[in-house]
């Protein structure tokens, strides 16, 4: 489509093209008639009316149009537009004269006049195609480099997270902290690899949760995680770390709990991607507030992916559960 769009924009290119298409379309409807004429005889009483309308077009386009009807300076385009195909019918009608192929003044009036409706119509398409196409490309260009953000940010905020807690258990078990570390560097390896990607196998996403719950489990041992997988959820391929922010927030609120827990589903059904997660959490006067990053990127990446989805969150006094429905996702060769 990208290599499409920038020979569309050769200005020569583009021309040519519908010159020739043109010139094969009316020396056709030419042969047709019953006068018995040769191919170059054809050309001879075509080309000179053509080339002469077809260059009055361009020019009438690419100055009168362009510069008065697209700024809406009507004022100046009339009266130019005027004068400009009068000159036009006239000098056409001579050059008719001197070939003696002219018929009328009315019909060289008609001709001219029925010929630059076509081309400044045609002109018109034209601009809103290549404006359509102009506009894609900049949106294209925006949202891949949103998305690239979007992901990027993904690091620094787990970063921050795990680095806070490392400091945190390495104040009160020491001896635990290399194992902590090791296990911290393999999640984020998985990370940086994932974010290099559209979309990642499921199987390999659950992977990474399970050891994301197993690196929080060294930090609480009341905390009790219940995860059921249903279905072939592995033959879908979703947006890379797209449960990541979910599973962070219920680990992270259900820790501030006497009894933790995290429940997790994921299931398919329907030729759909389901996954829900249920945790524990304080009351709203109780519970200190996040900021909200993950849930917002979550929420933003499923916009810029354009993948179809439903997000639900439902928070009462002592658990909090999301669940988040995918569909049309890439299927696992």
């Amino acid at each position: 489509m990208k290599v499409l769009g920038k020979i569309y924009s050769n200005f020569w290119f583009r021309n040519i093209v519908v010159i020739v298409l043109l010139v094969c379309v009316f020396t056709f409807a030419a042969s047709a008639d019953k006068r018995e004429r040769t191919l170059s005889q054809i050309w001879i009483e075509l080309l000179p009316d053509f080339f002469i309308i077809y260059g009055a077009i361009i020019v009438s386009n690419l100055t009168m149009i362009k510069r008065y009807v697209i700024t809406k300076q009507y004022d100046k385009f009339f009266p130019l537009a005027f004068c400009y195909w009068t000159g036009v019918i006239i000098g056409k009608g001579y050059v008719n004269m001197r070939t003696h192929d002219f018929d009328s003044w009315l019909i060289e009036t008609v001709n001219v006049l029925f010929f630059a409706f076509l081309g400044t119509g045609a002109y018109f398409i034209h601009l809103w195609t290549f404006n359509d196409i102009t506009v894609r490309e900049k949106r294209l260009v925006s949202t891949v480099a949103e998305l690239d953000f979007l992901k990027m940010q993904l690091n620094p905020h787990f970063l921050l997270n795990a680095m806070n807690n490392l400091y945190g258990e390495a104040l009160t078990n020491p001896n635990e902290t290399p194992e902590r570390i090791l296990q911290l560097s393999h999640l984020l390896r998985y990370q940086l690899e994932a974010t290099k990607k559209e979309f990642v196998d499921v199987k390999d996403e659950i992977e990474f949760l399970n050891e994301y719950f197993n690196y929080y489990k060294f930090r609480s041992n009341n905390l009790i995680v219940d995860i059921d997988y249903k279905g072939v959820v592995g033959k879908f391929k979703i947006p890379p770390l797209m449960y990541f922010s979910l599973v962070e927030n219920a680990i992270k609120f259900s820790l501030q709990t006497d009894n933790p827990y995290v429940k997790l589903r994921c299931y398919e059904r329907n030729n759909r991607l389901f996954f829900e997660i249920e945790n524990s959490c304080l009351s709203d006067e109780l519970v200190q507030n996040g900021t909200g990053v993950g849930i917002k990127n979550l929420e933003r990446r499923l916009e810029v992916t354009k993948l179809p989805y439903k997000f639900i969150r439902n928070k009462t006094k002592n658990y909090y559960k999301t669940k988040l429905e995918l569909w049309e996702l890439p299927i696992n060769a």
